[in-house]
């Protein structure tokens, strides 16, 4: 793994932002999402594209996989995929690192805190058969399914 934009350090949170960190989710994605993930991420339809949210401006995180590497990197105006913030020699480091992972820290990542960063919904609603990068697409699927 290759960390090519720091994580946003906890210290320079305001105190909202502490308090809201605090109160993210922190259970690890797990082995399983994690490979559903990377292995829908593989499929032709979607190394041109991946997982990210499609609006103006800011679009937040997405996942990549474009020649034969796993990225996460920022999405701006809907364009895939966008300046890179890790990589993954291959699969398996995704995937383990991924289960690894959850909401809390996912909110660290990226240019802006919490800011549609990836999360367990997102991972979900990119599972989906219907999953498409439109964020009123993605508003649909959370209004749908708000025991998520």
């Amino acid at each position: 793994m290759t960390l090519l934009l720091p994580k946003i350090p906890l210290d320079t949170l305001t105190e909202k932002e502490l308090a809201l960190y605090h109160n993210l989710d922190n259970q690890p994605y797990g082995p399983d999402l994690a490979d559903q993930v990377a292995e829908k991420l593989r499929l032709p339809k979607y190394q041109d594209s991946g997982l990210f949210h499609s609006h103006r401006d800011y679009c937040g995180l997405g996942f990549f996989y474009d020649q034969e590497q796993y990225t996460m990197g920022v999405v701006h105006d809907g364009y895939s995929p966008g300046k890179p913030i890790v990589t993954f020699e291959d699969q398996q480091e995704f995937t383990t690192w991924l289960a690894n992972e959850n909401n809390q820290n996912m909110a660290l990542f990226g240019e802006k805190f919490n800011n549609q960063t990836i999360t367990r919904v997102r991972l979900k609603w990119f599972l989906e058969e219907t999953y498409s990068p439109v964020w009123n697409d993605f508003c649909r699927y959370v209004r749908n399914n708000s025991e998520l």
